[in-house]
């Protein structure tokens, strides 16, 4: 074989194998991008998962806090409509027929615990109903009720005092006293909204 031919056959044979080598290499990076193109969309997949999570966790709070602020805000109407329930009730009290708004005043009369004499102050507006007269019939062999000259300022009810003892039994005190039981009792009577 001549030189000539032994060349042609290593360019030859070396062509062969380059091609070889070249399809292996084509065929590798074709796999690889294939890899890589599957690792990118594996990436993209779980950052959009990522992403459609914390949205999701996002949107969650945000309606939590809403719904946290309805039902603040509900409450705070229901409390301010038992509120204006229970002011009105305490002037309704006072407006009672004189009968009535006696018998109330009777019973606060009995329910005094102090001895001995006991001023008894009421306001302007009940002088015509709470008399002289009419503590005077109430009162006991040992707690005696002397009407006082001094006025309180509250709606309805009246204050006891001996001394620098004093009891309020005003209307609106009274309903300060049990304010919460009536909040908690009004209040079932005015539900929140549930959806």
């Amino acid at each position: 074989m001549s030189l000539e031919a032994i060349l042609l056959k290593i360019k030859t044979d070396a062509e062969k194998e380059a091609d070889v080598i070249r399809g292996e290499a084509e065929r590798e990076k074709e796999k690889e991008k294939e890899k890589q193109a599957g690792e990118i969309e594996e990436k993209r997949r779980k950052d959009l998962e990522k992403i459609k999570s914390r949205v999701q966790d996002m949107q969650k709070r945000k309606e939590y806090h809403v719904q946290m602020e309805s039902v603040r805000q509900l409450m705070n109407a229901r409390r301010t409509l038992v509120d204006e329930a229970i002011r009105k009730a305490v002037v309704n009290l006072s407006s009672e027929s004189s009968e009535k708004y006696l018998e109330m005043i009777a019973s606060l009369l009995g329910s005094c615990d102090i001895e001995g004499e006991v001023e008894v102050l009421i306001s302007s507006a009940d002088e015509s109903r709470i008399t002289a007269k009419f503590l005077k019939k109430h009162s006991t062999d040992t707690r005696r009720y002397i009407l006082s000259n001094n006025r309180h300022k509250e709606t309805g009810g009246i204050i006891f005092r001996a001394g620098r003892i004093s009891q309020n039994g005003t209307f609106p005190m009274i309903a300060e006293l049990i304010h919460e039981k009536l909040v908690m009792e009004l209040s079932k009577t005015v539900p929140l909204e549930t959806d």
